[in-house]
């Protein structure tokens, strides 16, 4: 199984959730959209070589944002050609956003960011209430034909589309990703809404191995029922 990873950064990698997909079974070919995170204005065009999964992983930018059409534009093409054909899609955060915006749907900033471990209300038992680690300054809408699957206060968590799901949280994430992550900016973005970063980051460090049955359950959930048997 080729699984086709789109980073859009160099920090944003797949983790945990890459080890699960390779443990079942998937070769992760890994295609980073922008090199230089203090220089996002680029031009991409996404690799279209027949793979089997597609995954999308977070950004620390908007789908919305005029400087970066560059390649989410193309993205977004890209999405809908895969969708189109059948390729199943699992989009994280910014992926999920981007599944949005191109399915239909609408991405705006968000009236209640979110930062640290937080729940979410499931509608199915295949995701978890959490917690799960969120990063994330953006809403997305439910795009139409899609079945919602998860919300809390601060909008959608969760939705599928045919053999696709995308959710806002970040299941991928270590306590090491998140450190790094702070480090870019001082973990300002969390500071300004009252969260103490180094006091998430030591949280991590129990929580990545305490919600690792709920992250192999939904990825499992996701390659057996939603992507078609893999």
């Amino acid at each position: 199984m080729r699984a086709l990873v789109i980073e859009h950064d160099p920090l944003s990698t797949p983790d945990r959730v890459g080890e699960h997909l390779e443990r079942r079974g998937a070769r992760l070919e890994p295609f980073v959209v922008v090199e230089d995170i203090n220089h996002p204005e680029v031009t991409a065009t996404f690799p279209d070589n027949g793979h089997d999964l597609v995954v999308l992983m977070g950004s620390p930018w908007s789908v919305y944002e005029d400087r970066l059409q560059g390649w989410v534009a193309p993205e977004l093409d890209f999405i809908r050609r895969q969708a189109n054909s059948g390729v199943p899609i699992l989009g994280i955060c910014f992926g999920a956003q981007a599944m949005s915006a191109a399915m239909g749907g609408k991405v705006t900033r968000a009236t209640r960011p979110e930062y640290g471990w937080v729940t979410i209300d499931s509608e199915v038992d295949e995701i978890a209430g959490g917690p799960w680690f969120q990063y994330h300054h953006d809403e997305f809408t439910l795009p139409p034909g899609a079945t919602a699957l998860a919300q809390n206060a601060s909008g959608l968590q969760a939705f599928r589309s045919g053999k696709n799901l995308a959710v806002q949280f970040h299941p991928e994430m270590t306590s090491s990703l998140i450190a790094s992550w702070c480090e870019v900016d001082g973990g300002d973005e969390m500071v300004d809404v009252g969260i103490d970063p180094d006091q998430v980051i030591e949280e991590s460090r129990l929580l990545e191995k305490t919600t690792q049955p709920s992250l192999e359950r939904m990825l499992d959930w996701f390659l057996e029922d939603i992507a078609g048997a893999m």
